[in-house]
């Protein structure tokens, strides 16, 4: 091996809480990674179900598991969970039912050898399970097609997402989105002993992160696939899943108090800029950004205009109250005359989270419809049911796309065809 090239130490986090059936699965796909130099850290919130057992009968040594031994809220697991990453190499955090892309890790091991990067960010592929049910959405899948590796400026990104510009996931989000090297973890944990102090830790960990290094290397190629299931606290909370289980658990915990200067209301215009003040609040280097409150209102107006009527009051009245607070009620109340409730919800793209993932609903009457650079498929007719089977289709997509035998803007059906005939094996031995 050449001096230059190094098998970077990665060590993958899981945080799970009681949800079995998926983590099953997502942690198939970080098994079968080529890869020696890795720890799977499994971080079980004081589960009562399957988990333990499944990781056992994984029988793969690299695998740790831990307990929190009691019930803690999900900024706590993270926590804990990064409090036993042992002091070395890089760490990504996945969900529960999120999945790896199969030769992740030695393709990242790649850009991180090529670069020196400490920060490196890439695109995610995206997922809706077959337990959405009652969605017209399941069993989709979203791949992101572009490529490229670029140097992005970190202050620039973070007023982009501050100023609603840009949506929070252009930041190195330590979940799902970024592989980070631990020094750069232990930079942002000095300042307070703690890494999170949000009660969103995903996005939370993009401004601090963001904030802590000048720049960070942007790939456009997908290296995990954010999976949309049953379980998700954002498909709960936005009404894509049809049990409201996950949010209502997640509302309740015991968790860090939502910033003073905020009105808390279900919003996730409101929920990122809720992280960046948290981190404004605990770390030196964010004094230099500015927040505009009215710009603010408008956003989250605009969020809500088309969301149900309780949602959309929720939101109207906090804009009001923080209109008070901050000595600016006309620019409340002109935020709300501008973006009146809409009756009619319109089909579009959510984006939604732990509040960390992205979730597609998009009219469709053929198999494949081009998006924003990449394309969504039916999964159903590959025999896909999970997020493994899911992260082998996308990974077959894209080896085709390295082949130029596909493009963002034509997927012939001839390909689609031979993808059938090559995955449809693959997945039925996977099942047995």
């Amino acid at each position: 091996m050449p001096e230059n090239v190094k098998n970077h130490h990665f060590t993958v986090v899981i945080p799970t809480r009681e949800r079995c059936d998926t983590f099953e699965h997502a942690l198939h796909t970080c098994v079968i990674q080529d890869y020696d130099n890795l720890e799977i850290l499994v971080s079980d919130n004081f589960s009562k179900d399957r988990t333990r057992e499944i990781v056992e009968i994984s029988k793969d040594s690299r695998i740790r598991y831990i307990n929190t031994g009691k019930r803690l809220s999900m900024t706590g697991n993270f926590e804990f969970a990064l409090s036993h990453v042992r002091p070395e190499g890089y760490v990504i955090y996945i969900g529960d039912d999120d999945g790896l892309l199969p030769n992740a890790l030695k393709d990242i091991n790649t850009i991180i050898n090529q670069t020196g990067v400490s920060v490196l960010r890439w695109d995610v592929a995206t997922y809706n399970w077959p337990t959405l049910v009652g969605d017209s959405n399941a069993n989709q899948l979203y791949v992101p097609l572009r490529s490229g590796i670029n140097k992005r400026d970190s202050a620039a990104e973070i007023q982009n997402v501050i100023s609603c510009r840009k949506p929070y996931q252009v930041l190195p989000i330590m979940y799902m989105y970024s592989a980070i090297d631990f020094n750069a973890i232990e930079k942002i944990k000095s300042n307070s002993g703690y890494f999170y102090h949000s009660l969103t830790p995903d996005v939370y960990s993009g401004f601090a992160l963001a904030g802590a290094v000048n720049s960070f290397i942007d790939s456009k190629r997908p290296y995990t696939i954010a999976g949309c299931s049953h379980n998700s606290i954002g498909a709960s909370s936005l009404g894509i899943s049809n049990s409201s289980k996950a949010w209502d658990e997640y509302s309740k915990e015991d968790n860090i108090p939502f910033h003073a200067d905020l009105v808390k209301c279900l919003n996730l215009t409101e929920y990122v800029i809720e992280c960046f003040l948290q981190a404004r609040d605990h770390l030196p280097y964010f004094q230099m950004f500015t927040l505009d409150m009215e710009n603010l209102f408008c956003k989250m107006m605009q969020e809500v205009s088309n969301r149900p009527e309780s949602t959309y009051m929720e939101t109207k009245d906090a804009v009001i109250k923080m209109g008070e607070m901050h000595g600016i009620p006309k620019a409340a109340h002109s935020a709300i005359a501008a973006n009146p409730f809409r009756s009619t919800r319109s089909r579009r793209a959510l984006t939604i989270g732990n509040l960390g993932r992205v979730g597609f609903h998009v009219a469709r009457s053929c198999m494949t419809e081009f998006f924003k650079g990449g394309f969504y498929i039916d999964c159903a007719s590959f025999g896909v049911k999970n997020i493994y089977d899911a992260s082998l289709l996308c990974h077959h997509i894209l080896k085709l796309k390295e082949m130029s035998l596909l493009s963002s803007t034509a997927v012939p059906k001839s390909i689609l065809s031979n993808m059938k005939n090559t995955l449809l094996p693959k997945l039925h031995a996977s099942q047995e």
